[in-house]
């Protein structure tokens, strides 16, 4: 057979049906809650020193590059490292005055006591030997003196100390300056000694933000004593800390590094693709947890805000991780943080609001290869905005986000492997709405139907909480299918598991992540989908793809989904854990109707929300402006006086009105259409499926196709059957009665969508090969359009032409055992296979064939 080159086919499949689209731009939409404000941002900052560099680490004129409300980086909070002994203070007292001569909020954080007063002799945590330090019981009275001692030299030298630590890293034995303290020796110092000093105290900054010491903190004899929880994020963020805000303590994260491979020898080992966007995540994680401070370790390191000259950086310029820290620190200290919610791509961030209410503020990350054209959902209308934008081109490049008319929703794009920063001045208010809106995703995992009921119930993972570790897979325990699998009933691009928050006993991964899963043969298959990043720990996406491009032998079950985690136990509380492919999502809502409301809003503009269920709504309007020129649905109230196309009054709906290569088509129940018409356009033959019983319209032909591509004339068109439409130009086919959703079986050759429909290759849509109409090959990915069909037969022909039939009439013996629905010639439903032997004499449409009853 002569084969089709690729050019031919593309040609083919753009100018017959249309099936190749440009690749659009991802749309994502953040809106912006102000309703319910989180913490005061005070600030975020770095350390100047530390016990491997000196005080003069660090020029003045560095300084002013990283701290300062004209610096490039514009942190407000410096760290400082106490010097051990009294006689070393002075060595911290020129940095100290040079903060605050710039307005910064200083603090300080002691590692080691004077050897006499440790339990090991030494400064250090831990010795050579292996030997612990502690502070002795009886030197506590001298220690709290020497932390006052350091805030009155301060003092005394013109510089007012903002807060004091009572020990770096209390639950790290290091084998460098440091101290030992338990979580309740440290409650015991502070809830003792805290009062006796004449600054702000903090604690426990220990290396993990971790539940113990928290607790112990949070004591009544203790809370009266210290002002400021201060923990490290290495050893992972826990909750208990939360519980601190809530008695008026400021949560500060006071030290964190990434540093990357470190002991590679190579010229840069930091690749920006990962590792500034752990970096902006690192901040980003404690934002959404409430933190009101974050602070970096050494400001100027290769791996700081500022360079040293290792490692590829340039000694004294900014760091890419600098500008990421700008971010943030130019433009949300001082502010509050209100909620973000992200929807539509892998965007993250976080929001937050002025004091004054006037500006509000998104931080963005987009990690993905594609630009993200976001959509701002404001709690005020504004006709202003402004972007500053990172990649690895750009440097917090600013421009103003075009804004043609006042709205409360403006859209900017959002740069691939980019930051960026988002700024919004109030125009005026937005109308007070109390609509309440939720989504009920389709083909939820939680609806597919094991072929076996011993498979159990564990599948069902929507809304759930589960334990994820090598001894805790997902779905089931099953590693064969002996006792039945999930059968999927479409063949799906991907697994969606939302995930509402995850925590983890040490590590946020999956490591070796495998699912396993029933093949288009029936037979049992895994794929390792490798190590899953799970750090943004609440409100994300895991996706599994399972198309063919990644499931070379198909997907038709699922068993479960394991991981080789043993020390990060993983614990995950889900949102809906769906399948997908197109058309995501129902809405529902209540309330008294409001046009701007933000779900009305989001629900309106997402081609994923196929229906709106609004019978619980008061106050509709007249008119629903986003039903037209689109196949979305709408449901009132039964006895409501509203008319209007697509719109369902109780269970009947006066006009359905939808097109062909427009919007999906999936509403959320089924109803009875009075009048109903598919519009679409055929440039000599076209594939489709329809979801009514439709009257061929003059000048088109349609024809009926069995497994073996047998053509046969029909005089109408039965709902849910594969045809082929003959016909030039744009044409609308009528019917009515009962409206349904319906899935093509994966079994069958021909497959109809009412959705947009990934395709790949080994696929086959309609085309044209040397005057003859088939199915041809596709050689790459593509989309099937909402109504289109395309076909997956046992085969790898590039062209399967189709056959005429010569009587059109197949015998019975010819019908499949599958259940399938019957209709009459006239596209009426009669019923189901199951119950074929009590059908009167005849002729049925089954499936894709015509098949006499005998």
């Amino acid at each position: 057979m002569k084969r089709i080159h690729l050019s031919a086919l593309i040609l083919l499949i753009s100018t017959m049906i249309g099936t190749v689209t440009a690749i659009a731009q991802s749309k994502a939409t953040v809106r912006v809650d102000a309703t319910t404000p989180h913490q005061h941002i005070t600030g975020f900052g770095g350390f100047v020193c530390s016990p491997q560099f000196t005080y003069n680490h660090m020029s003045t004129s560095e300084i002013k590059k990283v701290w300062g409300e004209t610096s490039t980086v514009g942190c407000n909070v410096m760290r400082l490292y106490i010097p051990i002994g009294r006689s070393a203070w002075s060595q911290s007292l020129q940095t100290a005055k040079t903060a605050k001569k710039m307005g910064l909020i200083v603090f300080a954080s002691p590692w080691g006591q004077p050897a006499e007063w440790k339990t090991n002799g030494t400064i250090n945590a831990k010795n050579n030997d292996g030997t612990t330090g502690k502070l002795k019981r009886e030197n506590w009275p001298d220690y709290a003196d020497y932390l006052e001692g350091y805030v009155q030299y301060l003092r005394d030298n013109g510089v007012e100390l903002d807060a004091i630590s009572i020990q770096n890293e209390p639950d790290w034995a290091a084998t460098y300056a440091g101290c030992l303290w338990s979580a309740s020796e440290i409650a015991e110092f502070v809830r003792t000694y805290g009062s006796s000093i004449s600054c702000k105290v903090i604690a426990p900054e220990t290396l993990a933000i971790s539940d113990n010491y928290a607790n112990e903190l949070n004591k009544t004899n203790v809370l009266p004593h210290f002002d400021i929880y201060g923990g490290h994020q290495y050893g992972g963020i826990q909750s208990a800390y939360k519980n601190l805000a809530s008695k008026g303590k400021e949560l500060w994260m006071t030290e964190y590094l990434i540093n990357w491979n470190e002991i590679e020898n190579n010229t840069r080992n930091f690749d920006y693709t990962k590792d500034v966007f752990n970096f902006f995540r690192s901040i980003n994680t404690c934002m959404l947890g409430d933190f009101n401070a974050w602070v970096h370790y050494s400001a100027k390191r290769y791996y700081g805000m500022l360079g040293d000259g290792q490692r590829g950086t340039s000694n004294g310029n900014v760091t890419k991780r600098g500008y990421v820290m700008a971010h943030f620190a130019r433009f949300v200290t001082g502010m509050n943080r209100i909620d973000a919610t992200f929807s539509g791509s892998s965007l993250e961030g976080s929001a937050y609001l002025s004091e004054s209410g006037d500006t509000a503020v998104v931080v963005v990350a987009n990690e993905s290869n594609e630009d993200v054209d976001l959509t701002i959902d404001l709690p005020f209308y504004t006709t202003s905005g402004e972007i500053y934008i990172t990649t690895k081109s750009k440097d917090l490049s600013s421009e103003a986000i075009e804004i043609p008319e006042e709205t409360c929703r403006p859209t900017t794009a959002i740069p691939s492997q980019g930051f960026a920063t988002l700024l919004f001045v109030r125009s005026r208010d937005r109308q007070p709405s109390n609509m309440k809106g939720s989504i009920s995703y389709f083909d939820r995992i939680d609806d597919m139907v094991p072929t076996n009921t011993s498979f159990g119930t564990n599948f069902k993972l929507s809304g759930k909480t589960k334990t994820f570790d090598h001894s805790n897979p997902l779905i089931s325990n099953n590693t064969n299918a002996t006792r039945g699998y999930v059968a999927l009933n479409d063949r799906y691009s991907k697994l969606v598991l939302q995930v509402k928050n995850v925590s983890s006993t040490l590590n946020y991964t999956s490591a070796k992540t495998t699912l396993t899963y029933i093949n288009s043969k029936g037979a049992v298959s895994t794929h390792d989908y490798g190590e899953l990043d799970l750090n943004r720990r609440e409100n994300f996406d895991i996706v599994f793809d399972l198309s063919p491009q990644t499931l070379t032998d198909g997907c038709k079950g699922l068993l479960s989904i394991s991981n080789n985690n043993w020390s990060s136990v993983l614990t995950i509380t889900f949102g809906s854990v769906y399948l997908s492919n197109g058309g995501l999502y129902s809405a529902q809502l209540s309330g008294n109707y409001v046009s701007d409301d933000s779900n009305v809003l989001d629900f309106t503009s997402d081609p994923s929300c196929t229906s709106i269920d609004l019978t619980n709504v008061s106050d509709l309007p007249s008119s629903f402006p986003w039903l037209n020129d689109n196949n979305r649905m709408a449901y009132v109230a039964e006895g409501s006086p509203f008319t209007g196309s697509n719109l369902v009054v109780g269970n009947e709906c006066q006009q359905m009105t939808l097109v062909a290569n427009s919007s999906d088509f999936r509403p959320h129940k089924p109803f009875n259409a009075k009048e109903a018409s598919l519009r679409m356009s055929v440039e000599g033959f076209r594939l489709a499926i329809f979801p009514l019983t439709a009257v061929i319209p003059d000048g088109v032909s349609a024809y009926i196709i069995d497994d073996n591509l047998t053509i046969t004339r029909m005089r109408s068109i039965p709902p849910h059957v594969p045809v082929l439409i003959e016909g030039n130009g744009e044409f609308t086919f009528t019917g009515k009665g009962e409206i349904d959703y319906f899935v093509s079986s994966v079994d069958n050759v021909l497959r109809g969508s009412y959705t947009n429909t990934p395709l790949y290759t080994g696929d086959y849509i309609l085309g044209q090969h040397e005057g003859k109409w088939g199915l041809v090959r596709l050689t790459a990915p593509s989309t099937l359009p909402p109504f289109g069909v395309y076909a997956h037969p046992d085969s790898t022909a590039d062209f399967l032409p189709f056959n005429p039939s010569e009587t059109g009439i197949y015998d019975s013996s010819a019908r499949s055992h599958n259940s399938h629905a019957i209709y009459s010639l006239q596209g009426i439903r009669m019923g189901t296979t199951d119950n074929w032997e009590s059908m009167p004499r005849g002729i049925y449409i089954v499936g894709n064939k015509l098949i006499q009853k005998r």
